[in-house]
């Protein structure tokens, strides 16, 4: 039986009217904060009076620093114990935990708390002697903590608030379960407080399991803040994809690009350094530090596009991010939305662009819909085209620029090693330029050699190969080189070894040759013409 949720009635705008430390309104005057945010005023009197709370609230609505604020209030001029938190903060990821920690500290130096990231990736050994001193907040993926735990590192009895925040992310990854682990460990009617963007499935059941007649607050959806985004949708051609999405990346302006697996993000990434577009690739098959490190070049400003996987499409906060591409279009409303959700943050202008090849387009404009999104479809046959320009994107300089991936910034793990780091080089650019010629070359050579044949085909057809001849092959006519070499070798078959013999020879070298014909197709060159006809001669011999 669900629990009876109230609303909350609290509505204050300023900071100031709040019951807040005069050290917190300090910091939050430092930072440029005067106002809360909507969800921030419905949040904040609740969570300081200890309340539980249960809120559905949208990435980038500014959960995270009502929470923030809520704790790090609460525990000021608390004693603090050994290996006994008292506040946690459970993320679904690590680079989520990282930016919860970054937006406490401020916070909790100014009353004195101590904030510790608590996550996979990382050294376990810090963590527990961390823990060990004591601190009041941890900030800590699911696995990690109870890896802890077992450890007898750490102990729950004391905690006297927890935080559950993007819970429908935690529900899509499969830790549920282990949050409730974690829950029912700490101290019954100690303060529950859930963020989720749906209340639905796995998250009720919690809900209606551990939190205690909680106060429910809701803030816009999240499907009605990607619909005020400026959305497109090019229709592109295949071959063309790579010069689209370089023309793009090459914009004025922070981007951030999603692919959908995480060579694709790398490969992504070094193909825009090797043309002159400083990118970098995160992960979750990248190591903890490197990861921390791209993150904090990105959020500093030092490179202007991040190509990621889906693990930057929850929770992470990058200001100033004013155009989204899907380079591989998402087929789940949900990662849509929170895709799109990297821009257009806190009232700013967003653009977001997917990039659809032919056999995407339909489950693409099913996305959209599902998300209700208007967007503006285009077909895009070539790089330089005009509406590509209009999205802001310019031709890149052709020349490789330095690999951001190579480069260590401001708050990256001291011992960081880059030295033998992975990423473009000189030396694939280059071989990349070169095939990419010798592609365009080839194609514009098959595109003239199959026209000519096109014209031929009627007088070939009509010369002898009928339907039952095809059918006794076990295949239709091909229009090209394959077909008039097949001809070619039954006719020097039927010379030199009779007419059965020579048929079935004929056929297996035509088959040869036309396999090697297309492997080298693949391969971006043009195929030896001759080849067929020079081994029948040889054998004849």
């Amino acid at each position: 039986m669900p629990k009876a949720r109230r609303r909350s009635t609290h509505s204050s705008s300023r900071f100031e009217d709040m019951a807040l430390p005069s050290e917190l309104l300090r910091v939050l005057a430092e930072q440029g904060f005067e106002r809360a945010f909507e969800i921030q005023e419905a949040i904040l009197p609740d969570a300081l009076a200890g309340r539980d709370v249960l809120a559905r609230a949208e990435t980038g609505s500014g959960k995270t620093l009502a929470f923030a604020l809520a704790m790090t209030a609460r525990f000021r001029g608390r004693k603090v114990h050994r290996m006994r938190p008292l506040g946690v903060v459970l993320v679904p990821t690590r680079e989520l935990a990282a930016q919860v920690v970054d937006t406490i500290h401020p916070f909790a130096r100014a009353v004195g708390v101590r904030a510790q990231l608590v996550a996979g990736g990382m050294n376990i050994e810090k963590q527990a002697e961390a823990l060990n001193k004591g601190v009041e907040i941890i900030v800590a993926t699911p696995g990690r903590l109870l890896d802890l735990a077992s450890r007898e590192a750490l102990f729950l009895d004391f905690v006297e608030s927890t935080v559950i925040d993007e819970a429908d992310h935690m529900a899509d990854l499969g830790f549920l379960p282990q949050v409730e682990q974690i829950l029912a460990a700490t101290p019954m009617g100690t303060q529950k407080m859930l963020f989720s963007a749906t209340l639905d499935g796995q998250v009720e059941e919690i809900t209606d399991r551990f939190l205690v007649d909680p106060i429910e607050h809701e803030t816009t959806p999240v499907t009605a803040a990607v619909a005020t985004m400026d959305h497109h949708v090019l229709a592109i051609n295949p071959k063309q994809k790579r010069q689209i999405t370089a023309q793009l990346a090459a914009r004025e302006g922070r981007t951030l690009i999603f692919t959908r697996t995480q060579l694709g993000a790398e490969r992504v990434a070094q193909e825009l350094v090797e043309v002159g577009v400083p990118a970098a690739a995160l992960h979750g098959n990248k190591q903890q530090g490197l990861r921390t490190n791209v993150l904090a070049g990105f959020r500093a400003g030092a490179y202007p596009v991040l190509v990621a996987t889906d693990v930057a499409a929850r929770g992470l906060h990058i200001d100033d991010i004013t155009m989204v591409i899907h380079a591989d279009p998402s087929d789940d409303v949900k990662e849509y939305v929170h895709r799109s959700g990297r821009t257009a943050r806190a009232g700013a202008a967003g653009v977001v662009v997917t990039l659809a090849l032919p056999h995407q387009v339909k489950s693409t404009r099913s996305v959209l819909e599902g998300a209700a999104v208007q967007a503006q479809w285009e077909e895009v046959e070539h790089a330089g085209e005009e509406v590509l320009a209009r999205l802001g994107g310019r031709r890149p300089a052709g020349e490789m620029a330095e690999d951001p991936a190579k480069t260590k910034y401001k708050g990256a793990p001291r011992k960081l090693r880059l030295k033998g780091a992975h990423g473009a080089n000189e030396s694939r650019a280059l071989e990349r330029r070169l095939n990419e010629e010798r592609r365009a070359a080839w194609d514009e050579e098959t595109s003239s050699r199959e026209g000519g044949r096109g014209r031929s085909q009627g007088g070939r057809s009509a010369e002898g190969r009928t339907g039952s001849q095809r059918s006794a092959q076990g295949r239709p006519a091909r229009v090209g080189s394959g077909a008039g070499k097949t001809e070619e070798g039954q006719g020097r078959g039927r010379q030199s070894r009779g007419a059965g013999q020579g048929r079935s020879a004929g056929q297996g070298r035509s088959q040869s040759s036309r396999g090697e014909d297309q492997g080298r197709a693949r391969q971006g060159r043009p195929s030896v013409s001759g080849r067929g006809m020079s081994s029948a001669r040889r054998r004849s011999r």
